[in-house]
């Protein structure tokens, strides 16, 4: 059988040339599809590490010319390449998450930290500034990325305000560098002391009675057990348990406390937010928490590493959390509670709201170093955000709104 060669492309070079004293990556061709001279390059690392161009000259000493020029630019272009890259937002938020990876395994910092600054990085920072030479990122630019953040997807300034600290710590890490001299003005986030969206004791009983009610009358097809979302709901309020502090919570870290014959529980929290060293901190729960750890919880496994709540969910960090999230949405439908009276959301975070809440209205606002202590908060966050919304609420102060008698002595 005989061999035929295929035809060659008019694309491909038939005369090649290398131009004296530079690098043989460096090349002029021509090829029948063009009456040009075109110049071929390869630089290892660089924007543009295998390119070809025309140089639209016809004569030799001219294309020369041309590429020696462009071959000088793609070198600098190199280096300001590398020199960006070693710079760049991006590249100081990777060292920033590796600075906190090395806090973790000292345990100084909770993992759960890590995880929502990296769902902000990836999903927000980085796509939007993670090209960005790190000296510029300044006052407008961020203000920028925040004003555009809020317009499309309408974030609370909590949530806003983190965006701009992460940012921050950044930049914090190219101040340690000292790729910069200093961390630039950055724009403050106004926090809004709203309320917290929590439940009120008729709203409280209703989002019980509904679970009862999921818990005689399953959903078909949901293998779930709404009996012990009914438990974990009872001992979230009676216990001060943050949503991010459950997931991690086991046997081992429950014991029993009895004073004046009434039992409690003193809750040894394995990754409580205010954590800054390895450890736990204590907290105490109320007598209905410890009543129906020892009824119902206890009797559900009692093997000292078996978690609390939902031990069959074996992803603690992201599967269980997300799961109870999603079933408490569909139980506060269920009741007719999805939102407060201020529109706000009703989540899981709403069972410490109310369990706080309760607990303020229950002692008429006394004491609230040692509220806030147990709770692990600060006593200006119930001042700000609890007690202020619930003052007109407390005993005392209804009290002194009964006129009728006054009003009718004075009109016989």
């Amino acid at each position: 059988m005989v061999k035929h060669s295929s035809p060659r492309s008019r694309h491909t070079p038939t005369e090649i040339r290398q131009i004296r004293g530079f690098p043989t990556s460096l090349k002029l061709f021509r090829m029948p599809a063009s009456k040009y001279w075109y110049v071929r390059m390869y630089i290892p690392g660089g924007p543009s590490s295998g390119v070809k161009k025309s140089t639209r000259c016809e004569r030799i000493p001219d294309a020369e010319e041309f590429a020696i020029n462009w071959y000088e630019e793609r070198l600098l272009e190199k280096r300001e390449y590398r020199e960006l890259g070693a710079n760049t937002f991006a590249a100081y938020a990777e060292k920033f998450q590796e600075q906190q990876k090395r806090l973790i395994r000292r345990g100084e910092l909770d993992a759960g930290m890590l995880y929502q600054d990296d769902l902000k990085l990836e999903n927000d920072l980085l796509p939007y500034l993670g090209k960005k030479h790190i000296k510029q990122i300044d006052y407008n630019t961020i203000d920028e990325f925040i004003d555009e953040l809020h317009n499309e997807r309408n974030l609370a300034q909590s949530t806003l305000k983190k965006y701009v600290i992460l940012v921050r710590k950044v930049l914090k890490e190219a101040e340690k560098g000292g790729v910069i001299d200093y961390i630039p003005t950055l724009p403050v986030v106004k926090r809004v002391d709203n309320p917290r969206p929590w439940f009120k004791p008729d709203e409280y009983q209703r989002l019980l009675d509904a679970c009862r009610d999921l818990r005689e009358n399953p959903p078909p097809d949901t293998d779930f057990s709404w009996g012990e979302l009914y438990d974990f709901i009872v001992f979230m309020v009676h216990s001060f348990l943050r949503p991010s502090e459950w997931k991690h919570l086991q046997n081992k870290h429950i014991r029993f406390i009895q004073d004046d014959g009434i039992e409690q529980l003193v809750i040894s929290v394995p990754n409580p937010k205010t954590k800054k060293a390895s450890g736990g901190i204590d907290s105490t729960t109320t007598e209905v928490a410890a009543d129906i750890y020892r009824k119902r919880i206890l009797k559900r496994n009692d093997n000292p590493n078996a978690y609390l709540f939902f031990d069959y969910l074996k992803n603690r960090e992201r599967t269980a959390p997300d799961t109870i999230s999603r079933k408490f949405r569909y139980l506060c439908e269920h009741a007719g509670l999805n939102c407060d009276a201020y529109g706000q959301k009703h989540t899981t975070y709403s069972l410490r709201h109310s369990s706080l809440c309760f607990q303020i209205l229950k002692t008429g606002g006394n004491d609230l170093f040692g509220l806030a202590k147990n709770a692990r908060t600060s006593v200006m966050m119930l001042e700000n955000f609890y007690l202020r919304h619930l003052s007109p609420q407390l005993p005392e102060f209804t009290k002194q709104l009964r006129t009728k008698r006054i009003l009718e002595s004075a009109n016989p």
